[in-house]
């Protein structure tokens, strides 16, 4: 899950539409769809008015899936918020070994600003997981897109040093994806040998491919990932349609 920007109040919204509505019935829709969850991974922007209440909110929410969390911040989250609600719990646990696979979940968050970057510490904290896990399968999770998604706009607020990353990841063959929030809608593609996912945002979705800030009527959707033992990955998105969620199409931000 990403993206569901949610506010201490249930009236929030983002661009019109209700992100604890949205969210609650993505929740639903998981309970429906999915047996067995091993681990829900929620890469971002959890909130849009950076409020402990929010990321109460979202614990709060997610909490019918019974399953365990990783988190990470976007560019609307507050690292100091976050880590009050995930006090006494592995929340903001980094790296995480799930059977054959290993999880790294990174900060690509930079303060004050709506591009990402991902600092030395980061970069340390990655190199060492890759080091020490030469064994198992990897994959990397962090808010902004190191890609570009083939909009000007927002490749323009991704993560502004991707080439870095992809030199420190180029001579790991066991990497058997990046996935990333931030832009609010679904990819699945190679790029220099490694596969890049993206994810749906659980509330407002963004236009591909667009030169300008635009808006999608495309539903709130999250993604499912099947990481089996010899590395191969099944993904699919699911997304809530035939809601008449309130939009505001003619904002040209967020």
């Amino acid at each position: 899950m990403t993206d569901p920007h949610l506010h201490a109040k249930a009236d929030g919204t983002l661009l019109g539409m209700n992100t604890e509505d949205s969210l609650k019935l993505i929740v639903e829709r998981v309970q429906e769809e999915v047996d067995h969850i091993d681990l829900i991974l929620a890469t971002g922007d959890i909130a849009q008015d950076s409020s402990v209440g929010a990321y109460e909110n979202f614990v709060s929410f997610v909490a019918p899936l019974n399953a365990p969390m990783r988190w990470i911040p976007g560019n609307h989250d507050n690292r100091d918020n976050m880590a009050t609600v995930a006090k006494g719990t592995d929340y903001a646990q980094t790296v995480t070994e799930l059977g054959d696979w290993v999880i790294v979940m990174l900060d690509s968050v930079v303060a004050r600003k709506v591009y990402g970057n991902l600092a030395q510490d980061q970069l340390d904290i990655l190199k060492t997981a890759l080091d020490q896990h030469h064994d198992k399968h990897i994959l990397i999770a962090f808010h902004h897109h190191p890609i570009s998604m083939g909009s000007q706009w927002i490749d323009k607020i991704g993560v502004k040093n991707s080439e870095e990353f992809q030199q420190l990841i180029a001579p790991y063959k066991n990497i058997r994806a990046i996935v990333c929030g931030h832009v609010h809608q679904a990819s699945d593609v190679m790029f220099n040998g490694f596969r890049y996912i993206s994810t749906p945002s659980t509330c407002v979705q963004f236009l591909p491919k667009s030169k300008d800030f635009g808006i999608d009527s495309s539903g709130p959707g999250y993604r499912c990932l099947t990481l089996h033992p010899n590395g191969d990955i099944e993904t699919s998105i699911s997304r809530i349609e035939g809601v008449d969620f309130k939009i505001d199409y003619t904002q040209q931000g967020y």
